[in-house]
């Protein structure tokens, strides 16, 4: 036999085996299918087909998800525990991804009469950093910003790029975060800075632009303040509010810090738009006595978040107000409540319904007393000694319902621990 034709049988030979092979392995493949398919349940003893078992679980998980978009005030109480279960892993799911995807109401534009808008943010969030980043992009004529700490390099970015169009732009930041990357940038653009002395904290978080517009809260301009800790910032427009902000950060630029500083001549009354507020600074203006002042108020509720709460005058007042039959609701950061000083326990005891914040991945940052669903206290004030008689810091107190609305149903999220941590 010629040795063409040994390799004409030999190629032969071989597409025959592979022939029976992939037809084996298709009778192997079916029968496979048809074991799985036919698999009978121990429990039951029906056949249950796999294809039908996953369709299930996909129809249970689109039930799941649908869930976790009911309102959450139209929630059966018996299927709250399940509720505030799915809609904590869909957030921390949405959260991991850190797309610029809201996964709570994290946004609000409030309409007020005589003003634009007022718009309130809440973190940890993906949108506040970019509504920051608008919210200077907004300036015609200058920014001023007086921040604890500026991390966020979208913030030096847009900073930046207004000084090179001819916007005056001014920073007045803590001693300690001089060396943030964002900082030295900014710095080597030429835009001043002012740094405070090192015996107490610059900390508030406030920015003004064009004499006019103001941001506030307990925002820190940092990755942690936008994406892990539980805070809160308010924008509005208001010359008369915008001129007592401007005039305390001139005095900072004079480098005249903490007790250096001369008292707010607070007026009785200013505004946004209709809606009455005040404003006070500390150490100058006694925050604590302002605050108290507020909580004598109280005839029904006042609601509490407070990152640090080791005030003595603070949590007596509460007291006193437990008494009165007033309903207190505190909710505390769990890092600080460890501190011996904290008064979470204190106010346990007294009669005050008291939270320990689930947000085991950032802080539970919020300086706010809500009081009786109609006035807000927020800004940067933490409720203790040093914030009263050392640092530099801020309140706004906000005469208003529907805000008082939004940062309830705020402490009711973190609370219960639905926001994605």
């Amino acid at each position: 036999m010629s040795r063409k034709s040994k390799d004409s049988l030999g190629e032969q030979a071989a597409k025959a085996a592979g022939r029976a092979l992939k037809s084996a392995a298709k009778s192997a493949v079916k029968k496979e299918i048809r074991k799985a398919v036919g698999k009978t349940s121990k429990r039951s003893g029906r056949k249950i087909p796999v294809l039908v078992f996953f369709l299930f679980l996909l129809l249970l998980f689109a039930a799941a998800l649908g869930i976790t978009f009911i309102p959450e005030d139209k929630v059966p109480a018996p299927l709250e525990n399940t509720y505030v279960a799915l809609v904590s892993r869909r957030n921390y799911l949405v959260r991991q991804s850190r797309l610029p995807v809201s996964c709570y109401d994290d946004v609000h534009s409030l309409m007020n009469p005589g003003s634009d808008p007022i718009q309130i943010y809440f973190a940890p969030s993906p949108k506040i950093s970019s509504a920051l980043c608008a919210f200077l992009r907004s300036a015609v004529r200058s920014i001023d910003v007086c921040a604890f700490d500026i991390g966020l390099e979208a913030v030096a970015d847009t900073l930046i790029e207004a000084k090179k169009n001819n916007i005056k732009v001014r920073v007045v930041t803590d001693t300690d975060y001089l060396k943030r990357n964002a900082l030295g940038r900014i710095s080597k653009a030429g835009i001043p800075i002012v740094s405070d002395r090192k015996n107490s904290l610059m900390h508030n978080k406030f920015i003004v632009v064009d004499s006019r517009y103001v941001w506030t809260g307990s925002y820190n301009l940092t990755d942690n303040g936008t994406w892990k800790n539980d805070n809160n910032a308010i924008v509005f427009e208001s010359p008369a509010v915008a001129a007592g902000y401007q005039a305390r950060f001139d005095q900072y630029w004079s480098e005249r810090f903490s007790n250096d500083g001369r008292r707010t001549e607070l007026p009785q009354q200013v505004f946004i738009g209709k809606m009455p507020v005040y404003y006070a600074f500390s150490p100058t203006d006694k925050i604590r006595n302002v605050l108290l002042d507020e909580l004598d108020q109280a005839r029904s509720t006042v609601d509490v978040m407070a990152f640090s709460f080791t005030g003595a005058e603070l949590a007596a007042k509460l007291r006193d107000l437990c008494k009165r039959g007033v309903k207190v609701r505190c909710l505390f950061d769990r890092g600080q409540a460890k501190n011996k000083a904290s008064r979470d326990e204190y106010l346990h005891k007294i009669g005050a319904k008291v939270y320990i914040s689930p947000n085991r991945r950032g802080k539970m940052h919020h300086k706010v007393f809500i009081i009786d669903g109609k006035t807000v206290v927020t800004g940067s004030y933490n409720f203790s000694k040093n914030a009263e008689s050392k640092n530099d810091e801020n309140i706004l107190i906000l005469r208003s319902e529907p805000i008082a609305k939004l940062y309830t149903a705020e402490m009711n999220r973190c609370i219960k621990g639905i926001k994605g941590y």
